[in-house]
């Protein structure tokens, strides 16, 4: 908690999303994606749309997204009108994106900062969060609010929970015993 929680609680604040409104979760069935569903949605009353891997809609369902996308079945173009769709033609207050690319820090290619001004939206960024962050996800976590799905693996397995990972099959987060 005190890692992917305050990261992406950080970022659910920092986003200036209220309750009520729709957040769109990237990653969503990935270890910082699915504690993201689980604070949004049962501990800050945020509607969310998941979008991940089509294996992994049970994990994003099961933590509170109320839509799921499967980024296999859509390209850019038809996630952002699935996304407006759901949110009533009025697309979602914040997308959250979890996690740095590997490799260079490369501007993002056709970003039009007239569209961006005029829908008034606003790019906040955040590393990790503050104290505060850490002590309130702490409390959600001792009240039961949000929970990590896990599970662990022999260091033998260790190649196969990489070659998951590159597929973005990896549901949650994995655990290497190193017994």
């Amino acid at each position: 908690m005190l890692c992917a929680g305050v990261t992406t609680y950080a970022a659910l604040r920092r986003s200036g999303a209220k309750s009520g409104q729709w957040v769109v979760i990237s990653g969503a069935g990935g270890g910082l994606g699915h504690i993201a569903v689980q604070l949004a949605n049962h501990g800050m009353a945020m509607r969310v749309i998941g979008i991940d891997h089509g294996s992994k809609e049970k994990i994003v369902r099961d933590c509170g997204a109320e839509h799921f996308i499967d980024v296999t079945k859509h390209d850019d173009k038809s996630i952002v009108e699935e996304v407006v769709k759901t949110a009533g033609g009025l697309g979602a207050s914040a997308v959250i994106v979890v996690g740095i690319p590997e490799g260079n820090s490369d501007p993002i290619a056709g970003a039009s900062p007239a569209k961006l001004v005029f829908k008034g939206a606003t790019i906040a960024s955040t590393a990790v969060g503050t104290r505060r962050d850490a002590i309130e996800v702490m409390d959600f976590a001792a009240r039961g609010i949000v929970k990590t799905v896990a599970r662990i693996e022999k260091m033998e397995k260790l190649t196969e929970v990489f070659h998951e990972m590159k597929e973005s099959k990896l549901n949650g987060r994995v655990v290497i015993d190193l017994q």
